[in-house]
């Protein structure tokens, strides 16, 4: 054999079977042909070669840019957490609106009404049915064009607004504001379902702003004198809806990194569901990552009547989970040298979880009140039950400014004996916002237990497994049998609002008008006084007893409805007359009733109330819903980060929720759930001292 050519082509072997003359020169001419052909290639790409690295060699090099480097500027402690890397935007509450129509009036509508929101309407109607053919027995809409129902003495288009919570699911519910466009009140007023679109109101409805919610339901009137209300200083072309508002297309919550990193954003997402794992009821988990700069976050479901909690959280976790216990002995040290940051550790320990209690249980006793506030929160959070007796001592330490929050903090510790009693205990405080918190967290903690109580029956029992959690939590919720150790029982009426009793303290009626609807009893034996001359609503509810051995008689005259109705003995127990008041006869149940709505319903114990009627004191609660629509309606301004040259860091100020907590009052203090308002009888009967709830009728400070 001849030794194989470099170009892969082996020579004709002599020895092998003799071939004609012919074929064995045809075959060299192709060799020495396939020879040129490789050398002319060969020697062409070396050319090519060569022409590309002449013009390189004229080419301007380009100016390599870095990118920038964006570091902000926090305390060292801070480092390594989610806010000191990145924005957590959607923490804000949205606004939403629409334009809706009101039935069920009291004659007080069908004025006149701009064209705009005419036409509006009245596409709105068509769409669902709403036209003269439509021949419905025994509805009000039957045979009515919506031109005709728009005229309606008892119809009334309404601007719709609400502030949707960040990061809101679907299904969640809001309260909703309704003002009345050509309506002089909306009292006994329906909702129907509205669509409601992110900004602003518009009759035409924004076509390009997204459907995110809608609205409907009964509206509240707030039945307690406002400056410079209508006629006896009520405004009655505002109103509300108490958790009518429900979430179709969910929100979520955004984390941008500052410096862009797939690294990092599955660092951050890892992190961020290690501290939320999801539960069993959350939809999906709590972090997703979207690309090297975006995660998604999905508030959990425990956490959605906490937010203000969860954002902080959020921010102050650590990123790197790898050494827990180092990261805690950092934020334990910190708290206790560094009071004005321990807010700040605190988050940062409680979102570390369980493995961060050692390091924290020593600042209990903390003689600095900011470091000891700030690691009682965080225990709290985390169930230590340790911290219960500590919090005590400050609950009822009258000359504490932290009692309040004492109480919401153990009250978040399950199965404690002391929490209960000491609870209980106070909810015969001779302050008004003692008691209500009292009353708060021990109905909390009631639902709570009410709620086990029904997981346990339900997976002990074969027939309850096709029992969801929804229900569950439904089930708790509408109906809580008295118990004898926490104090507080409540009941679902007539679908419509919740009554809660407390048999303990002096008598009182709070009313709520946030959330869900509810009228809270406390004292033993809540009843009318006789004898007894009140009415309400320009005589439309009269009630009169004319000496305390006569039966309390009840007059009402239904306008919407054109019934009047007489009862001739009406129960004196308080809570007995409000079953009566809200009741709705049916063949089923046809007991008397004055099927009277939440709103009625306030506005009669109101009125009762301010003509001694009922011993007791009367409070509600501040309206935040307006406050909150002004604020979700505010244009925040927008921080440009300013341009630099490669390599250079940027300095970004602390956003919140990352900003450091300044002064020790900070440290454990919130944002009251339950803002107090005491409302004075017209009568000269004796006033809550403003010494006991504050300037606003808040907590003392």
């Amino acid at each position: 054999m001849k030794t194989p050519l470099k170009l892969g082509l082996s020579m004709p072997d002599t020895t092998a079977q003799p071939t004609s003359h012919k074929t064995s020169h045809k075959m060299i001419v192709n060799l020495l042909l396939g020879a040129i052909l490789v050398s002319s290639l060969s020697i062409g790409g070396c050319g090519e070669n060569w022409r590309r690295f002449r013009d390189r060699k004229k080419e301007v090099p380009k100016q390599q840019i870095n990118s920038s480097t964006l570091t902000r500027d926090i305390p060292s402690s801070l480092r390594g957490t989610i806010g000191a890397e990145a924005r957590i935007t959607g923490t804000e509450q949205t606004l939403v609106s629409g334009i809706g129509f009101v039935v069920g009036l009291n004659g007080t509508g069908g004025l006149t009404i701009p064209e705009q929101y005419a036409a509006h309407l009245e596409r709105l109607m068509g769409l669902n049915g709403v036209t003269v053919a439509n021949d419905q027995r025994n509805s009000k809409i039957a045979r009515k064009s919506p031109r005709e129902l728009l005229r309606d003495r008892n119809t009334a288009a309404v601007i719709v607004q609400a502030a949707v919570p960040s990061g809101a699911r679907e299904g969640e519910s809001f309260d909703i504001y309704v003002r009345a466009i050509n309506a002089t009140s909306l009292e006994g007023g329906r909702l129907w379902t509205t669509e409601m679109r992110i900004g602003p109101p518009s009759a035409f409805g924004d076509p390009q702003a997204r459907i995110i919610a809608k609205a409907n339901g009964p509206i509240f009137l707030n039945p307690f004198a406002e400056p410079g209300g209508q006629f006896d200083g009520i405004t009655r072309d505002v109103g509300r809806i108490l958790d009518g508002g429900v979430v179709t297309f969910p929100t979520q919550i955004e984390i941008i990194l500052d410096n862009p990193s797939h690294q990092r954003a599955r660092q951050i997402a890892s992190a961020v569901n290690s501290a939320f794992p999801a539960s069993r009821t959350d939809k999906g988990i709590t972090a997703r990552g979207r690309d090297e700069t975006l995660i998604l976050v999905q508030i959990p479901r425990r956490y959605l009547d906490r937010r203000a909690e969860f954002i902080d959280l959020l921010s102050h976790i650590t990123i790197d989970q790898a050494y827990p216990e180092v990261y805690a002995r950092k934020y334990a040290l910190t708290m206790s040298s560094e009071p004005y940051l321990a807010g700040d550790m605190s988050f940062c320990l409680e979102a570390l979880g369980e493995r961060a209690l050692p390091f924290i249980s020593d600042q209990y006793t903390n003689a600095d009140a900011a470091p000891r506030l700030a690691a009682l929160r965080a225990g709290a959070a985390m169930g230590d039950s340790r911290v219960v007796k500590h919090l005590r001592e400050i609950a009822i330490d009258t000359n504490s400014r932290y009692r309040t929050d004492a109480m919401s903090l153990m009250s978040t510790i399950d199965e404690s004996l002391l929490v209960d009693t000491t609870l209980r205990d106070l909810l015969s405080s001779p302050e008004l916002a003692i008691r209500i918190e009292a009353y708060e967290s021990l109905m909390e903690r009631a639902q709570r237990s009410r709620k086990a109580q029904l997981r346990r029956r339900v997976q002990t029992n074969a027939d309850g497994r096709g029992v969801s959690e929804t229900q569950i939590d439904m089930l708790s919720r509408v109906w809580v049998p008295m118990d004898p150790l926490r104090g507080v029982g409540r009941e679902l009426i007539e679908g419509k609002f919740f009554l809660d009793i407390v048999p303990y303290g002096e008598p009182l009626i709070y009313i709520t008008q946030q959330n869900e609807p509810r009228i809270v009893l406390f004292g033993e034996g809540l009843a009318l006084k006789k004898p007894l001359l009140a009415s309400a609503w320009s005589d439309r509810l009269m009630l009169v007893a004319e000496d305390v051995n006569t039966p309390i008689r009840l007059y009402f005259r239904d306008d919407q409805n054109h019934t009047t109705l007489t009862i001739n003995e009406v129960p004196e127990s308080l809570p007995k007359l409000i079953k009566l008041m809200a009741h709705t006869p049916t063949p089923e149940d046809p007991r008397a009733g004055l099927s009277m709505s939440y709103s009625m319903v306030v506005g009669a114990l109101y009125s009762i109330y301010n003509d001694k009627g009922v011993l007791a004191a009367f409070t509600t609660e501040e309206d935040r819903l307006l406050a909150d629509l002004l604020t979700s309606a505010r244009t925040e301004d927008v921080t440009m980060r300013p341009e630099t040259s490669a390599d250079q860091a940027v300095l970004v100020p602390v956003d919140d929720p990352s900003a450091p907590v300044r002064g020790e009052n900070e440290a454990v203090r919130r944002v009251r759930r339950t803002l107090l308002v005491p409302v004075n009888p017209v009568a000269t009967e004796p006033a809550v001292p403003e010494s006991e709830t504050g300037s606003t009728g808040g907590r003392k400070e």
